[in-house]
């Protein structure tokens, strides 16, 4: 099956005035220092959520052609989209509470998919934090825990999710703790089938006006500043292999 994908724009910009950038800092990079490293943050974390998070659309901003991608989570839960001989759409709800049974039962389908025979049964689960609690307080629900005398140190943090078909890597994201929604949910990525494609000639470029090294071009602008420019697509080669929970809002027992 054909699963199609746009292209998107990225583009963000730094600037200083000459003066803010001949003033002198008691700790830390330079003024033109700091704000080019806080632009590429932006720009990467742009990039970042719409892997995650972008939904596929074409219109027009000022006159200009404007385009977004689907991200991963479009992509795997729009297979309803597409013949139902193709494959079951891994999406899932939690309830008021998740056990262990319920949760192997939303990940065990992604197993169904091989992508690497080559390769063991893994995959990575992003997860926010209020889902990282729940994914916690399951194991240790569901096992034995014992404080012996003298220890200095109590608690369980498990970084592994090893179910009866595979293994999961738990990774809390931080763009997943931007808002009490996304901090509730879990994506599990098969992740050798999942990749940024950029149009040719098209990674990121860095172009900068009146720093270091650069030709002046400043037109009568008494500043420095630059901009990063990309275009990409999020590519998923293998939808059903990967898994969406929502609502991981608390660990049961069983």
């Amino acid at each position: 099956v054909r699963v199609t994908n746009l292209t998107q724009i990225f583009r963000n910009t730094w600037a200083i005035s000459g003066s803010a950038r001949a003033t002198s800092v008691i700790a830390g990079d330079s003024t033109d220092a700091e704000s080019r490293q806080d632009c590429a943050a932006f720009h990467a974390a742009d990039m970042e959520k719409a892997l995650f998070f972008g939904q596929k659309s074409s219109s027009t901003r000022n006159g200009q052609p404007f385009r977004t991608m689907d991200g991963l989570i479009q992509i795997t839960e729009t297979l309803a989209n597409y013949p139902s001989s193709y494959a079951a759409v891994n999406s899932f709800t939690a309830g008021s509470t998740t056990n262990w049974t319920q949760l192997e039962g939303y990940l065990d389908p992604v197993f169904d998919q091989a992508t690497d025979p080559k390769a063991a049964n893994e995959r990575l689960l992003f997860v926010g934090g209020a889902a990282k609690v729940v994914l916690n307080n399951i194991g240790r629900l569901n096992g034995t825990y014992q404080l012996m005398d003298g220890a200095t140190n109590f608690g369980l943090q498990f970084s592994t999710l090893t179910t009866s078909r595979g293994k999961f890597r738990i990774i809390e994201h931080p763009l997943f703790n931007s808002n009490s929604t996304w901090a509730k949910m879990a994506v599990g990525v098969d992740l050798p089938t999942f990749r940024l494609a950029y149009l040719q000639g098209r990674k990121t470029q860095n172009l900068e006006f009146n720093t270091n090294g650069q030709i002046a071009s400043d037109n009568g602008i008494d500043a420095v500043g630059g901009t990063l420019t990309t275009e990409c697509t999020a590519v998923v080669k293998n939808p059903p292999a990967n898994v969406i929970i929502r609502n991981l809002t608390l660990a049961a027992q069983g």
